[in-house]
């Protein structure tokens, strides 16, 4: 009985001999609570209710007037981890030491990212054999971080392993009501994960494909209050339990979690009522969204029961949205005009299968948890098989139905047409991909369409915010980060988010059909790197207006200012010079003139022909290149203004005449020149020699062979430490002896196994301070020699370095017979062999450029003169007649008759009048003019 009494004299309401009293404030606050006080009871700010039953743990309140119930549950302070039965006792096999042959897969996937994302956890399987199975599911333990007097040890956490493509996912067990939920914590791929994570997604690499991550995997969970929500709305609904949303995000699409509020019932199906729009701006969704609709999952339990109360059964679930006449919650008046469409998962399906290659394929417009593949067929079980009827994704607003055409030969295929673009549907042929590929390079998030006649158009979803990420810092690595949570930049595209473009019929280049598609290309190619194709487009990225679409796509590129690819810098001056006189309110470049045309300057040679900038385009960019205040032109740009000033001028120069072009040069700072010319005196003096190098020479200690013949890290500390200290003619442990021993192969270092020990000396006297290089000395003489003339180095019979004893070192030094003095003398004598002489080979002094004060042109007699500034661009393209020059022309073969119609009309010589007939104005029913 429910006990209720009503004092009607004292107006007094009791429940079970409770007083009514008012709803604590902090459950009026609670996250959960939050969708029944704005529905239910109008977003009131004192709710009436009454203490049913009161217990250690547990306060339950019924809410007068409402048929809704509220249980506050106090924390659950047992350690779970001493718990039998809390990890799912069927989950015995460890990984990986038990794993089948066949499941070699899991591993391969998570085993070297194990230690990373989950450190010291044990994970365990069941033991069915998921050899051929598309995923994997493992669980286990991560201890907590001590926190005072706290005895939860540990959380339990679950892992989704998905095989192909792979996939790690990672969940966290959690206690709600005395309940065990999962909660979703990170992913390695948040593209196909059916919820999209918060936090920023950064790049990471799970089984060889690089993709977005979000998350934290290590998370843990301690002990906290939870608010559970029940409602009896009639007799035949039973009582239902409210299920927050965070504990279905990875389950089901995250878009689905989003539009329906859920409740179970007493039998455990789930229930999903569709959230009023007055309550939730929510995308809608696909065809059926009009109307309302109720989501119906169904949970077929496994054989075997769960009796350790945490909630380890098995089970599969059906989920199905049933269309209905009112949008009523205790209404079950379905709508039997409209099909129940049942929800297909995508990232449990086999690999290969039709279902995954499709979702594949839509997952490059949106992320799974934004796509839905339903099914018209009547299934009444979560395995068997049906059709793919409706596809919808509802970020990008759009959705296809499948239909069955029948060819003209007879033959019938199945396609998917698109709801929005009338006509279209996705194309399946891999020459078309292939072309598109060709034509957008390294964009990948897009599909292709076809219509009846096999014209192509490329489909690219224009609400994911682009990015690029540096993966090694390194122009040659990009990585294209698409942000598609934006919702400030989703509010600013409107209800059209994808772009469509036409493919030319030439199949050479994409129909851009608005200003706002042709900007959102020219960035994608700029993110890219596909430079020369934004060249291209810059011209057609142009508008004294912008619309908020426009604008923050135009504002990108302000994120791509460190490209410091050449080709970058030609293209940023060009959208400079393009939108000079647009007023310094529309499209204002955020970058400097004045820096981008310094290193467009130095960098001119690297910039390819598609890139260069016209003569035209330079002075007037050359003009808007104004340094900081109280700072000069630099010199570059002084020269290169003087050089394109003369360029642009020198078509009007007579033939016999030159153009002097005068050359600021700047000062070269002061470099020693380590090739001066050839130094004798070990074969003249050798008795020129350091004074103290003999007393360093006489400390010097050869490396152990072990320590540097062999490479590896102690070869690698060596060299190290001689950069480090620094290599000098007398010093003790890298000086003279070292690079004579390296250079005659007395010491075998090597880092590489097919290092040359000679090369190691040559690099070591290079780095010899100008100090030593300068000065004529036998030491000196003897290493520069030695470096050029390797075959002389290497000579058996040439002289070895010997090192003293401990007492003969310092007699030896005051006597002339030290270890250094020695084998100088024996070199001289050596080297001063006939046969020795004659093959030696003196370094020629190397001669210090200048640069020119003046620079000489003359008007180029062809197209090979000056090659640098043939830019093959046309400027005018409604000019009738063009310019071109004939005899470079003629010089390659071409007939005159060729020439002259492509100057004029490319396709007379097929007689093109015969083909084409001209109407006036009459004809085409045009007002005369």
């Amino acid at each position: 009985e429910v006990g209720i009494e009503v004092n009607v004299q004292i107006s007094e309401f009791t429940l079970q001999n409770h007083k009514m009293m008012l709803l604590d404030p902090t459950i009026m606050k609670h996250k959960d609570f939050q969708h029944t006080r704005e529905t239910v009871l109008a977003d009131a700010t004192d709710v009436a209710c009454a203490e049913v039953v009161h217990t250690t743990n547990r306060y339950h309140w019924r809410l007068v007037g409402q048929r809704y119930d509220v249980m506050s549950w106090a924390p659950d302070k047992r350690n779970y981890h001493d718990i039998k039965g809390a990890l799912n006792r069927d989950y015995t096999r460890k990984f990986p030491t038990s794993l089948r042959p066949g499941e070699t897969w899991i591993a391969e996937v998570l085993l070297e990212k194990l230690p990373l994302i989950l450190p010291e956890v044990t994970l365990f399987m069941s033991a069915n054999d998921m050899s051929n199975m598309p995923y994997a599911h493992l669980m286990g333990w991560i201890q907590n971080p001590s926190k005072g007097d706290s005895n939860f040890t540990h959380t339990l956490k679950e892992v989704m392993v998905s095989h192909n493509p792979p996939v790690i996912t990672v969940f966290n067990v959690k206690e709600y009501g005395r309940r065990h939920l999962r909660t979703l914590e990170y992913t390695s791929n948040m593209s196909l994960c059916l919820h999209e994570v918060s936090g920023e997604p950064y790049p990471d690499r799970v089984g060889g494909v690089l993709a977005m991550s979000g998350g934290i995997p290590m998370t843990t969970v301690t002990p906290e209050p939870s608010l559970i929500i029940t409602r009896a709305l009639n007799s035949e609904m039973g009582t239902q339990t409210h299920i927050p949303s965070r504990f279905l995000a990875g389950l089901i699409p995250a878009c689905l979690v989003e539009k329906y509020i859920f409740w179970q019932s007493e039998d455990d199906n789930i229930i999903g009522y569709e959230i009023s729009n007055k309550i939730e701006n929510v995308s809608e969704i696909g065809v059926d969204s009009e109307s309302s609709t109720r989501l119906k999952i169904t949970l077929a339990k496994h054989k075997g029961s769960d009796n350790s109360g945490f909630c380890n059964t098995i089970a599969d679930g059906l989920v199905q949205r049933i269309a209905m006449v009112d949008s009523e919650e205790e209404s079950e008046n379905v709508d039997k005009n409209r099909p129940t469409l049942t929800l297909l998962n995508i990232a449990t399906a086999p690999a290969g299968s039709l279902l995954k290659q499709i979702g594949m394929l839509l997952s490059r417009l949106d992320n799974l948890s934004q796509v839905l593949v339903w099914s018209e067929s009547e299934v009444v079980d979560a395995q068997q098989p049906c059709s793919i009827d409706i596809i919808e994704l509802p970020r990008v607003n759009l959705s296809f139905r499948a239909k069955r055409v029948e060819k003209i030969d007879g033959s019938v295929e199945h396609r998917l047409y698109s709801n929005d673009n009338d006509g279209l549907y996705i194309s399946t042929s891999t020459n078309a991909r292939d072309l598109v590929e060709k034509l957008l390079g390294s964009i990948d998030h897009f599909i292709v369409l076809q219509n009846e006649d096999n014209d192509l158009f490329v489909l690219i979803p224009g609400c994911a915010l682009p990015r690029r990420l540096h993966v090694d810092g390194s122009h040659l690595s990009v990585q294209v980060l698409l942000d598609r949570r934006n919702q400030e930049w989703i509010n600013n595209m409107g209800e059209i988010r994808c772009y469509l473009y036409p493919v030319h019929s030439s199949k050479s280049f994409l129909i851009t059909p608005s200003l706002a598609s042709s900007m959102y290309l020219m960035v994608m190619y700029f993110i890219t790197g596909a430079y020369q194709e934004v060249y291209k487009m810059v011209e057609s990225c142009v508008s004294e207006d912008l619309t908020s679409e426009e604008l923050q796509i135009f504002n990108q590129l302000e994120f791509l200012g460190n490209d410091n690819h050449p080709d970058a810098h030609a293209c940023r001056l060009k959208l400079s010079a393009v939108t000079v006189g647009l007023g310094e309110s529309a499209m204002k470049c955020p970058w400097s003139v004045y820096e981008e045309m310094l290193e467009y300057v130095k960098k001119y040679d690297y910039v390819s022909s598609a890139c260069r900038l016209t003569t035209e385009e330079e002075l007037l960019l050359l003009k808007m290149s104004t340094p900081s205040f109280g700072y000069r032109l630099p010199t570059e740009l002084v020269n290169r203004n003087s050089y394109v000033s003369a360029v642009n001028n020198i078509s009007s120069l007579p033939t016999d005449k030159t153009l002097s072009i005068k050359i600021g040069i700047e000062k070269p700072p002061v470099i020693e020149n380590f090739d001066c010319g050839a130094d004798t005196s070990i074969l003249d003096n050798p008795k020129n020699c350091m004074i103290s190098s003999k007393l360093f020479g006489a400390a010097y200690s050869r490396p152990e062979e072990d320590q540097v013949a062999f490479g590896g890290l102690r070869a690698l500390e060596f060299i190290n430490a001689a950069l480090d200290h620094g290599v000098e003619v007398t010093s003790s442990s890298y000086g003279f002896p070292l690079m004579y021993d390296l250079l005659v192969g007395t010491v075998q270092f090597k880092l590489h196994p097919n290092d040359k020990v000679h090369n190691w000396g040559r690099i070591l006297v290079r780095l010899v301070p100008p100090s030593d290089f300068k000065r004529k000395s036998a030491e000196m003489s003897a290493l520069r020699i030695l470096s050029e003339n390797p075959t002389v180095a290497q000579h058996p019979h040439i002289p070895k370095f010997q090192i003293d004893s401990a007492m003969s070192k310092f007699k030896g030094m005051f006597q002339g017979k030290d270890a250094v003095s020695r084998v100088l003398a024996e070199l001289h004598t050596f080297l001063t062999k006939q046969s020795i002489r004659s093959m030696l080979n003196f370094p020629v002094a190397s001669i210090e450029s200048t640069s020119p004060a003046v620079m000489t042109l003359r008007r180029p007699k062809s197209f090979f003169d000056y090659r640098l500034w043939v830019i093959p661009r046309i400027s005018d393209y409604s000019q009738s007649n063009f310019k071109l020059d004939v005899q470079n022309c003629a010089a390659v073969n071409i007939p005159m008759a060729q020439i002259q119609a492509f100057a004029s009309k490319p396709l007379a010589p097929i007689k093109l009048e015969s083909y084409v007939v001209y109407l006036n104005r009459t004809q085409l029913r045009m007002p005369t003019v």
